[in-house]
């Protein structure tokens, strides 16, 4: 179905921008970068001669621009000059993963470490100092977002504070990992949340609130799902432990897992899934039990029942298969919906 090649068009890749010093000579690096990224005044901490290692990753969102620099340690200053040439009135939220960024504007002095949020505003000047850093940043047109202009002002030039500036990180970190696969119909949904998300933040409005439940939701669905993939192995890996991880209550934890029959459902699955890549690896030669063992399950009758029941066979069945080339065969008949859910497996 490509009329008018619109599904083409929504399933195209967003565009982007990519530059890096690596392939420039050392003494040459520094000037390539200022040249590149001209919008501030810049000034290298460090002989020019040595080299200056810097990299920028955007793509266009939209309504949004994403970056994500890596930069050696510089001096950085957006003076009132470059701010009449650019004619640049933009909002940014910004992400330091690697610091720290000092950052001072007219109106305030802050340190920005690694995980804090940053709010500034290019219609100021202010200035930087970088050292090996790594930051990324959601620039967003100031006409876009006139209905909170006030509170944005408000909040300019500060870190962001709260659980709803640490949902807003970690919906920006999960946005910057999946960059380069993102299309124009993801580029569309995520100009949505960011816009309900940054409401939410400034105003603390309940109806803004409301509208932000839904990228609030997912956020912290990510969040928790990768904390349960990251510790499959761990014995105390219980619904309370992704609750502290991720600091909601078990109401919401049971919320966000609703459609996966609840969280404890969720971990036992991604577990099976686990150890069925386990057994069948050729290279993995540990016994069944020591694989259901290293995954938390403590009783192997138990976890012979429950990957029997995920599957429709026993894990020596899959091992055997594995092993011959042959897919397993059923102890049971099974439905369509059965063979999809098994194209999630890994």
């Amino acid at each position: 179905m490509t009329v008018g090649g619109s599904v083409e068009n929504e399933l195209r890749l967003v565009p982007s921008l990519k530059f890096s010093t690596d392939t420039i000579r050392k003494e040459e690096q520094f000037d390539a970068w200022a040249a590149f990224n001209s919008m501030a005044e810049l000034k290298p901490i460090g002989s020019r001669t040595d080299g200056f290692k810097a990299s920028s990753s955007s793509h266009q969102l939209g309504r949004l621009q994403l970056t994500s620099f890596q930069l050696a340690p510089m001096h950085l200053d957006y003076t009132p000059a470059a701010q009449r040439r650019l004619g640049m009135d933009h909002w940014c939220m910004s992400v330091v993963t690697k610091g720290p960024v000092g950052y001072e504007s007219n109106s305030s002095q802050v340190a920005v470490s690694p995980g804090r949020l940053l709010l500034h505003s290019y219609a100021d000047p202010f200035s930087g100092v970088m050292d090996n850093t790594q930051y990324s940043s959601l620039f967003f047109a100031r006409d876009d977002f006139w209905d909170v202009a006030e509170h944005l002002e408000r909040g300019a030039h500060q870190l962001a504070q709260g659980p709803m500036a640490q949902i807003l990180r970690d919906f920006m970190l999960s946005a910057i990992s999946r960059a380069d696969g993102l299309t124009q119909m993801d580029a569309a949904a995520l100009n949505d949340a960011f816009g309900s998300l940054v409401r939410a933040l400034v105003t603390n409005n309940p109806t803004e609130i409301e509208a932000a439940k839904a990228p609030i939701a997912a956020a912290q669905f990510d969040r928790a799902r990768r904390f349960i993939n990251a510790n499959l192995k761990m014995p105390g890996l219980t619904p309370d432990a992704v609750c502290a991880s991720i600091g909601v209550s078990r109401r919401q934890l049971f919320y966000l897992f609703e459609r996966q029959g609840g969280v404890a459902t969720y971990i036992r699955n991604r577990r099976l899934a686990a150890c069925y890549s386990a057994l069948v690896n050729a290279e993995n030669g540990k016994q069944i039990s020591t694989v259901a063992y290293e995954y938390g399950f403590t009783t192997i009758s138990s976890f012979y029942r429950q990957f029997t029941a995920r599957y429709g066979f026993g894990p020596g069945e899959a091992r055997a298969a594995a092993r011959s080339g042959e897919f397993p065969s059923h102890k049971r008949e099974t439905t369509f919906v059965d063979w999809l859910n098994r194209l999630v497996e890994p």
